[in-house]
Formats: C-alpha cells, sequence, structure tokens
C-alpha cells in the first residue's frame, strides 16, 4: 500500500510543479506593469556595456532565464516534449515583455519542427512500421 502512495505522488509532482510555476508567472506578469521589465536589461547594458548594447543585455538575461529553466527540467528528468513546451511558453512570456525578438521563436519553432517532424507525421498517419 505504501509504494502505490509513492508512486501515485511522485507520478503527479512534476507536472503539478510546473502547472503551479506557469501559473504563478502568468498572474505575476499580466498584474506587473512593463516598466520595472524594461529596467532590467537597462541596467545590464549599462554594468556591462557601458550602455552601447542593450540588445546584447536582453540576449544574455533572457537566455540565462531560458537555460535556467531548460536545466531544472533536465534535472528532474521530465519528458522532452513537456520541456520544449515550458521553454516556447517562456520564450513567448520573454518577448512579450520585450527581452526577445519574435524571430527568435521562429527560428526556435523551425528547429523543433525539423527535429520531431517525422516523429509528428508517423503519430499522426499512425504508420507503425518504423519506417
Amino acid at each position: 500500500m505504501i509504494g502505490t502512495e509513492e508512486k501515485r505522488v511522485s507520478r503527479y509532482r512534476i507536472p503539478i510543479l510546473v502547472a503551479f510555476f506557469a501559473l504563478s508567472t502568468l498572474m505575476f506578469i499580466g498584474m506587473a506593469s512593463a516598466s520595472p521589465y524594461q529596467d532590467i536589461p537597462q541596467g545590464i547594458n549599462d554594468a556591462l556595456f557601458g550602455g552601447s548594447n542593450l540588445y546584447a543585455a536582453k540576449m544574455i538575461l533572457a537566455g540565462g532565464i531560458l537555460a535556467s529553466i531548460g536545466l531544472a527540467m533536465s534535472m528532474t528528468k521530465v519528458n522532452l516534449m513537456a520541456t520544449v513546451i515550458v521553454m516556447l511558453t517562456t520564450a513567448a512570456i520573454l518577448t512579450a515583455i520585450g527581452w526577445l525578438d519574435f524571430w527568435i521563436i521562429i527560428l526556435v519553432a523551425l528547429l523543433i519542427v525539423s527535429i520531431f517532424g517525422k516523429a509528428m507525421i508517423t503519430w499522426v498517419s499512425g504508420d507503425t512500421s518504423g519506417g
């Protein structure tokens, strides 16, 4: 009986944590104004580049956030597709607050399509022959 309960708790632990994180992040971003978020890249720009490269400061911040989320999800051994979905959602949020350009999401989506294209075609067509 105890082993069954442990499996049930461990099975739903990661999806619940991811859902809670996503919901709290979306609520936080929805309630806040954009001004404080715009000050962070400007501060990084002033500190690292002397005010000369705001684009690089935004990329450093966005890359750090995406890398930390990806590392956390890979350490907990979450499904690869769930990791991709969370990373794309995070990239969309970073685009909404102005830290990423929209073309980066398009490039990442094209990369994901090229990686998972054959698997999606097999899944949609129902082909189980493996070829």
